[in-house]
């Protein structure tokens, strides 16, 4: 079904005026045109006929270019609504990329956050330990000294 928008009403509403304004033109010829019982003449007629023929094959005219355009407009719609489906379902995809790279780097941190407190916990007991060695040591040099000064007097 075709739809008439309001330039094509108004180009066809100017169309038919138009063709009126002529046939009214026609239908005021001179009397010299007109038969004596008080019809018209075939030439007046003609030329009125004429007039509301080209006013028709002017609106028809019209009206398939209009029809051409709106079919044209239809492609154009279906196109682009295809493309806006397309995109919202690229949209779609990236977001859920998006949530799955969040919640990735939040067990990335979780993980990171596990191995600094290992890290910490680790370090704790290196230098406990190292304490250790450092007062094993300190008593094994007093010992040696001691060892070393009994030696040194018998």
């Amino acid at each position: 079904m075709l739809r008439m928008t309001c330039p094509d009403f108004a180009e066809a509403l100017q169309a038919r005026i138009c063709a009126d304004l002529e046939a009214e033109k026609i239908a005021h010829t001179p009397l010299k045109y007109r038969l004596a019982d008080g019809q018209r003449s075939d030439k007046v007629l003609e030329l009125r006929t004429a007039a509301l023929e080209e006013a028709l094959a002017k609106a028809e005219s019209l009206g398939e270019q209009r029809a051409q355009e709106a079919e044209t407009a239809a492609k154009k719609i279906a196109e682009l609504e295809a493309r806006i489906a397309t995109l919202q379902q690229t949209i779609v995809k990236a977001e859920a990329l998006a949530e799955q790279q969040r919640q990735e780097g939040q067990a990335a941190a979780k993980r990171v956050d596990h191995l600094v407190v290992e890290l910490v916990a680790m370090t704790g007991e290196f230098v406990g330990m190292s304490k250790r060695v450092a007062e094993q040591t300190a008593a094994m040099d007093k010992l040696r000294a001691e060892l070393d000064y009994y030696r040194s007097r018998s």
